[in-house]
């Protein structure tokens, strides 16, 4: 391709002495000097920026990618035992709670023979970001089948937890979760509550009272593996509640 250019003497018609020849030149007052240019044409690769212009897209219109993949968390005790937790259901012929799922509409040979009323029955539990009732975020939950149990006590040494929770990076520490349970009879239909109240049935009047507030549900330490030399573990803060070291206890919610 060429390009043409017009070259103006701005210094008008005179002679120019040349600096490198020591001659004189004899120009005028313009002239037009063609010059030769190649011109080519690469193709642009927009490959990085039309990635981040879909996440940015993303972004706005679905909100930020979540990261949702699990992964097992360990129960950690110091005393190297296992947890187990224990839901006790309310009789109403005794008066008091028990592990017994006769208690529950079951007969002897619903649990002997694992029926199908029995088997398909289960526990629930709920995690949440609060133990306030109005603003607690349900987070995940778990189930735990009875099928081959006799009573309703269970080994809970493992749960599933995020791989990447942003809490760990945002707020460099541990987080806590806060758990309570439901169970779904099979045979009857009944789903029953469960709450972390250490000992008998109470008023709704202390039961509702904030300084009650650990009775609602059972704190849990989720420990940060970025802390802990990348191990995933986790374990119940203990007196919150009816929580122990290696014991957590949920009851069926009664009130008097």
């Amino acid at each position: 391709m060429l390009i043409k250019y017009q070259i103006k003497n701005i210094f008008g018609n005179s002679n120019i002495e040349s600096i490198l020849t020591a001659t004189t030149i004899d120009t005028t007052s313009s002239k037009f000097l063609t010059i030769p240019v190649n011109m080519e044409f690469f193709p642009v690769d927009y490959g990085d920026d039309l990635g981040k212009i879909v996440l940015e897209e993303i972004d706005k219109n679905i909100g930020k990618i979540f990261d949702g993949e699990t992964i097992r968390y360990n129960f950690f005790s110091s005393n190297s035992l296992n947890l187990t937790i224990k839901f006790r259901f309310w009789d109403e012929q005794t008066s008091q709670f028990t592990t017994s799922y006769l208690s529950n509409g079951f007969v002897s040979s619903d649990i002997n023979q694992n029926k199908n009323a029995f088997k398909k029955s289960f526990f629930r539990l709920y995690f949440y970001d609060s133990n306030d009732i109005n603003t607690d975020n349900l987070l995940f939950t778990e189930d735990i089948n009875i099928y081959n149990s006799r009573q309703s006590v269970f080994s809970f040494n493992e749960l599933y937890w995020l791989r990447n929770d942003s809490f760990f990076i945002e707020n460099n520490g541990n987080r806590t979760v806060y758990m309570n349970a439901k169970f779904f009879n099979a045979k009857t239909g009944k789903i029953t509550q469960f709450n972390n109240v250490p000992f008998g049935p109470v008023s709704i009047n202390d039961y509702n009272n904030p300084n009650n507030s650990s009775w609602r549900k059972s704190a849990i330490w989720i420990y940060n593996p970025r802390l802990s030399n990348g191990l995933y573990n986790f374990a119940p803060i203990p007196s919150f509640g009816a929580n122990q070291n290696n014991l957590i206890t949920l009851s069926e919610t009664v009130f008097t």
